[in-house]
C-alpha cells in the first residue's frame, strides 16, 4: 500500500514537505509542489479520496466542470448536467458544480481539489485539447471525463463511440443509393475550440464518406446566427440556396445541430419543393434522442448523457474504491441508429 513515505521518498523530499505540499498549509515553491503531486499521482495516492484513502475520510462531495460557452445550449448543458447530478446522488455523493471555462476553469479546479473539498472531478463536455486535462496529472485526486481528448494518460474517460456510428450511417446512405451528401454542421466556434464529438463525428463522416465514393460537402451557419439555440430564418435559406446551387443533385442531408434548426430545415425544405424523405433524406447527428417530435420525425444518432455521465460515475466510484479502473482507460459506447423513416432510397436525378 502506498503512503505517504513512498511519495516522499520517489520524490527525494521530506514528508512534511509532501504533506505541506498536499495540504496547503504551508507555502513551498510552486515547482516543488508540482513535482511531489505528480508522483503522488504516478504513485496512485490520492490523499482526499481513492483507493488509499479510508471510507470514513471521504468528503462525500465530487466536482462537476462543466463550463458555459458562448455556443452552449441550455437543453444540451442541462441534459448533461443534471444525468451526472442525479447518478452522483444514486451513489451517495452530492456535487460542486464549477461552470467556469479556460484558464479560471483549472483555477476552480485547483481551489477545490488542493483544499480537500472533493473526492474526484468529473470533466463535462472535455475538448480534444482541453487545459482541463493538464489539471489531472497533478491532482491529488483522480479525474474522470465524459468525453475522449488526446492526452488520456492521467484520467478516465467515456464518451460514445461516433466513429462507429458515423461509419454505419454512411454505409446505410451508401447502400440506399446516396451519392451526393449535404452536411450541416455546428456554430463556427465549436470548431475553432475542437469541440470533442463534433470534430469526431465530422472527421468520421469525412472519412467513410470518402471510403464510399460519396460526396459529402459542408457548410456551417454563419458565426452570428445562432444565440443558444435561436436560428434565424433567413440564415438557414442561405444556407440552402448556398448548398443545393453547389450540389443540385444532393439527395440526402445531415444535420449537426439542435432540434431548433432542424424543424427549421423541415420547414424551409418543404417550401423549396423538397419532400423529407421523399425528395430527400435527413438523417439528424448528436440531437437529444427526441427528433421524432418533429413536424416529419426524423432518423436519429443521438447523444445520450443518461448513458455516459452514470458511466462517468460509476468508473469513478471504482477508482475510489480501488477496484481497477486505471488511469488511461477510455470506454466508447455504441450509439443506436433511430429510424424514424426519414432516410429511404435516393431518389434519382433530383433537379431534374
Amino acid at each position: 500500500m502506498v503512503g505517504i513515505k513512498d511519495v516522499a521518498a520517489q520524490a527525494g523530499v521530506s514528508i512534511s514537505t509532501v504533506s505541506y505540499a498536499l495540504s496547503g498549509k504551508r507555502r513551498i515553491s510552486p515547482e516543488v509542489r508540482q513535482h511531489i503531486l505528480q508522483t503522488a499521482r504516478e504513485l496512485g495516492y490520492f490523499p482526499h479520496g481513492g483507493p488509499l484513502s479510508s471510507p470514513g475520510k471521504r468528503t462525500g462531495f465530487l466536482a462537476v466542470s462543466d463550463p458555459i460557452r458562448p455556443t452552449t445550449t441550455e437543453r444540451t448543458y442541462a441534459g448533461f448536467l443534471m444525468n451526472v447530478v442525479k447518478s452522483a446522488r444514486e451513489r451517495g455523493y452530492d456535487t460542486i458544480v464549477l461552470s467556469e471555462s479556460g484558464e479560471q476553469a483549472q483555477t476552480r479546479l485547483e481551489q477545490v481539489t488542493d483544499a480537500g473539498l472533493v473526492d474526484g472531478v468529473i470533466l463535462l463536455d472535455a475538448d480534444m485539447n482541453d487545459s482541463r486535462v493538464s489539471r489531472a496529472a497533478i491532482s491529488s485526486v483522480p479525474y474522470v471525463a465524459v468525453g475522449v481528448p488526446h492526452d488520456t494518460a492521467h484520467l478516465a474517460c467515456v464518451d460514445l463511440d461516433f466513429e462507429r456510428a458515423c461509419n454505419a450511417a454512411v454505409d446505410r446512405l451508401s447502400q440506399l443509393g446516396h451519392r451526393d451528401c449535404i452536411f450541416f454542421g455546428s456554430a463556427p466556434d465549436e470548431y475553432r475550440r475542437r469541440s470533442n464529438f463534433i470534430m469526431r463525428s465530422l472527421g468520421s463522416l469525412q472519412h467513410y464518406a470518402r471510403k464510399n465514393d460519396m460526396t459529402l460537402k459542408g457548410y456551417a451557419p454563419p458565426a452570428d446566427s445562432s444565440d443558444a439555440g435561436t436560428w434565424a430564418i433567413g440564415s438557414i435559406d442561405s444556407l440552402l440556396e448556398k448548398a443545393f446551387a453547389a450540389q443540385p443533385d444532393a439527395t440526402a442531408i445531415i444535420v449537426q445541430s439542435d432540434l431548433t434548426f432542424v424543424e427549421a430545415l423541415i420547414g424551409r425544405l418543404a417550401l423549396m419543393g423538397k419532400r423529407v424523405p421523399h425528395d430527400v433524406s435527413v438523417l439528424s447527428l448528436t440531437t437529444l434522442g427526441d427528433a421524432d417530435r418533429l413536424s416529419t420525425p426524423i432518423d436519429e444518432l443521438p447523444l445520450q448523457p443518461e448513458r455516459t455521465c452514470s458511466r462517468a460515475i460509476d468508473m469513478m466510484m471504482d477508482i475510489l474504491a480501488g477496484h481497477g479502473v486505471p488511469m488511461g482507460t477510455v470506454e466508447r459506447l455504441e450509439i443506436p441508429y433511430l429510424d424514424r423513416g426519414s432516410v429511404t432510397q435516393a431518389r434519382r436525378n433530383p433537379s431534374k
